[in-house]
Parts: C-alpha cells; structure tokens; sequence
C-alpha cells in the first residue's frame, strides 16, 4: 500500500487513541467558542433577566452550522479510529443509533490499536502536543462524570421535591 500524505481532518489514515482524544477536544473548543461568541455577538438578552430569552436567529443559525461541522468532524475521527483498529469506516454510523453509541465510544476510546501496518497503512505517529491534549480530555471527562455524580446526589438528597430547586440558592 503506498503511503498516503496525511491530513488529521481527512478521513483517510490512521488515529491512536490518544490523537483521537486529543482531536476530539480541538474540535469541541472550537464549536464552543463559535457558539459563544455566535450568543455573544448576535444574542440580545438586555429586555430580561433570562440570558437565553432572546437569543437571536443568527445565533441560532450559527450554532447549528457549528453543530452540523461538530458531527462531520466526529465522523471523520471515528473513521480514522476505526482505521487504527482495522475496522471498517462504515461502523462509525454506530454514533446514530442509542445506548449503541455509547457502548461504541469508549469500545473506540479504550481498544488498543493494530500494531504495525494493517488493511489503513502504518501507524500514524502521536505529535507530543496530541498525547497531552488526549490526557487532558481523559482528566477533563473524569472530572465530568465526578461532577455529574455530584449534582445528581445532591438534587437526588433534596427528597424529590422541585420546590426545594427555588431553595439551592441559599446552600
């Protein structure tokens, strides 16, 4: 197989597990900061206390192209995951399909990839930055889900009972 010139947003080519994480997050900063600054700018919540009462059309507009370019790219990765575990591309549909997807991800995120040249070509090689920017996702999900947890214990300690939500503010 000759080799191919690689571009990491082309779906053609290889990703290790923690060039994957590492794209992963580059590309969800990104559409997090054209979301934001889409509000910041084009949003007009100066007529009420709800920041997100009148969040504008172009706003709107903005991040669902911003999502819709979030989505492609998460394809593309998963393709070039894929590759690296000498699967095909097509798998990656899988992102479509509920509680599947999930399962999905992390076979994605934990599976080892296919030592030395497979049906995808060689092993694309980590850049530094990527393996610290793909342990940086893995301590930033961590933290999520520990944060996550955190939240549902205490609304799940408030007995069930919403009026107490109005109450939070006092803790």
């Amino acid at each position: 197989m000759a080799p191919v010139a690689d571009h990491p947003l082309s779906p053609r080519g290889r990703f290790a597990r923690l060039a994957y994480l590492a794209w992963y997050l580059v590309i969800s900063l990104v559409i997090v900061l054209v979301a934001i600054l889409g509000i910041a700018i084009f949003g007009n919540s100066a007529n009420t206390t709800d920041p997100y009462a009148n969040i504008g059309t172009a706003s709107i507009l903005i991040m669902a192209v911003a999502y819709i370019v979030f989505f492609y790219y998460a394809i593309v990765f998963t393709i070039r995951r894929l590759h690296d575990l000498n699967q095909s591309g097509w798998l990656s549909l899988l992102i479509l399909v509920p509680l599947v997807n999930v399962f999905f991800m992390l076979y994605v995120m934990i599976a080892p990839g296919t030592k030395g040249s497979n049906n995808f070509g060689l092993p694309r090689p980590n850049k530094g930055w990527e393996s610290v920017l793909g342990i940086i996702y893995i301590i930033l999900s961590v933290l999520a889900i520990i944060g996550g947890i955190a939240v549902m214990t205490m609304l799940g300690g408030m007995s069930g009972d919403m009026s107490n939500l109005a109450n939070m503010t006092k803790y």
